[in-house]
């Protein structure tokens, strides 16, 4: 008999069992995932932001933005996402208008509806703590950054960012060309001993996100906090 390996998960939290049939998204966010974020969120810098690339229907933001208020953190929770529809054979270069297996199903209202499904769990959750969302990719999110743009956010409010980042959780394009560019981009904006938790990193997984890893564990400015399947990792110098 094959065991599976345990990962660690934090203790008891009935908000968090809830929240997994709440919003939608379920089994797209793991349970390690969780404990490293909770980690980070624990022991990252007092000041700055949190930051999140790739949002989809909340879940993973809703869970942050618990942690938030579970250590009383005051940081600003700022995040992007492109709200792009990634077809099961896009990557063979066959790309059609509908949804996988729904062919009345278009792509365009299927975004739609996973924007809205993120907007009505976090009005719902954490009315009085949202994020500062927007509808942009991460390249074009950092360089309105860099050019020190104002930027609206999904929630139509105006602001700007006068604060690096204190924790991101990069969970976008999974490709290692764009794992990579987030990392960088991520990077030029991270306080020191600020932490980065990639999603789908883990070495047995078969995502660009993983071959990245390889390059974290040669970067003399970071070390690996924990792979619980993912990586955290810390900026020390």
């Amino acid at each position: 008999m094959i065991l599976k390996k345990k990962y660690k998960t934090i203790k008891s939290d009935v908000f968090l069992k809830r929240i997994k049939s709440t919003i939608i998204g379920e089994g797209m966010l793991h349970e390690g995932n969780i404990y490293l974020m909770d980690y980070a969120i624990e022991n990252m810098p007092n000041d700055g932001i949190v930051f999140e690339i790739g949002s989809y229907a909340g879940l993973s933001t809703n869970v942050m933005l618990h942690l938030l208020n579970k250590y009383n953190k005051k940081h600003l929770f700022i995040g992007c996402d492109a709200w792009v529809y990634e077809g099961i054979n896009d990557y063979k270069g066959i790309i059609e208008n509908h949804i996988d297996g729904k062919v009345d199903v278009s792509r365009i209202d299927y975004v739609a509806y996973i924007k809205n499904a993120f907007i009505n769990a976090t009005n719902l959750l954490h009315p009085n703590a949202k994020p500062y969302t927007c509808h942009l990719t991460s390249d074009t999110f950092f360089k309105k950054w860099k050019n020190n743009n104002k930027f609206t956010d999904v929630f139509n409010r105006t602001f700007s960012i006068d604060q690096g980042i204190s924790f991101s959780y990069i969970d976008g394009n999974h490709s290692y060309e764009q794992t990579k560019k987030d990392f960088e981009n991520v990077d030029s904006k991270l306080k020191l001993n600020g932490f980065i938790l990639i999603d789908d990193s883990a070495k047995h997984l078969n995502f660009g996100s993983s071959d990245f890893i390889k390059e974290i564990k040669k970067n003399t400015r970071y070390k690996i906090i924990d792979n619980n399947p993912n990586y955290l990792i810390q900026k020390i110098k």
